[in-house]
């Protein structure tokens, strides 16, 4: 009983991300190349702007929210495609490949509007306003670590609410160890990985930061990384393939339901958001 209280709680925490059951974006996960989370508009609405700028500002988000919207049945399709693969008993590392060069496509033409669309912001500030955004913006970098920090550490003493809720496959033991070894080979081949992503991020903030933003200098640094974005992309659905072919039939019926709910949830999350977003 020991060994199993150890795997349900050093496993079952990733195998909750892993049940989403859709492709992750590439580059560094959720937070890097695809789909960045830099608090843009919350450190916008703490400096000093003109309404001039708040005007020009809000104008440009709106359009950026616009475009991403013009991709979204795409993307929606693509996702269908890539689940399927995913929940197949058999692996087709070509098709996924496929589907994940499909989804670059995509996911590039959203990435290099929104780096634009930041580009243009960043110019509307002022010398002052600018340094001020950057200060700002290394401060909630290193409050979102910490954070991160402390919330793995509580899941190492606690986790007690995931667990509950994921008992409810009822994974054996044999299940768990196999779910914390595939994790654990995922964790392992995608360090190296990371670090060339992280410098990606890097670059591509200091193209975003200049007064000459250019389109094919963009793309230029996008493809020296791309083949990352696929092997990363590729190791993430390898492993949700594996995970998702050691659980049963009943299992998993029961984790696409969860997935179905989670969905729910967080398109209502979605809505409201968007409608905070209305104004800077």
């Amino acid at each position: 009983m020991t060994t199993f209280k150890t795997l349900v709680k050093t496993t079952l925490t990733p195998i909750a991300l892993c049940l989403s059951l859709a492709i992750v974006a590439p580059a560094i996960a959720k937070k890097g190349h695809h789909q960045p989370h830099d608090g843009m508009r919350q450190i916008l609405s703490e400096l000093s702007l003109t309404d001039t700028q708040k005007q020009d500002i809000k104008q440009i988000l709106k359009q950026n929210r616009e475009d991403r919207e013009l991709y979204s049945t795409d993307g929606k399709s693509l996702k269908t495609d890539m689940r399927s693969l995913i929940q197949s008993s058999e692996w087709d590392e070509e098709a996924v490949e496929t589907a994940i060069a499909q989804r670059q496509v995509l996911m590039q033409q959203k990435a290099l509007q929104r780096a634009t669309n930041k580009n243009q912001v960043w110019n509307l500030l002022t010398a002052t306003q600018q340094a001020e955004f950057v200060t700002q913006l290394e401060t909630r970098k290193a409050k979102h670590e910490e954070k991160s920090s402390e919330r793995k550490e509580k899941r190492k003493g606690k986790g007690k609410h995931k667990g509950n809720m994921l008992k409810r496959l009822d994974l054996t033991e044999e299940q768990l160890a196999a779910v914390k070894t595939i994790k654990t080979a995922e964790k392992e081949s995608a360090e190296t990985i990371r670090a060339k992503l992280k410098n990606f991020k890097q670059a591509e903030q200091s193209l975003i930061q200049s007064t000459e933003f250019k389109a094919e200098t963009w793309e230029a640094l996008n493809s020296e990384y791309q083949s990352d974005f696929v092997a990363m992309a590729l190791l993430k659905t390898k492993s949700k393939h594996d995970i998702w072919n050691t659980l049963t039939p009943e299992q998993q019926a029961l984790a696409m339901e969860k997935t179905e709910k989670c969905k729910g949830k967080k398109g209502a999350k979605k809505g409201n958001k968007k409608n905070r977003q209305e104004s800077v």
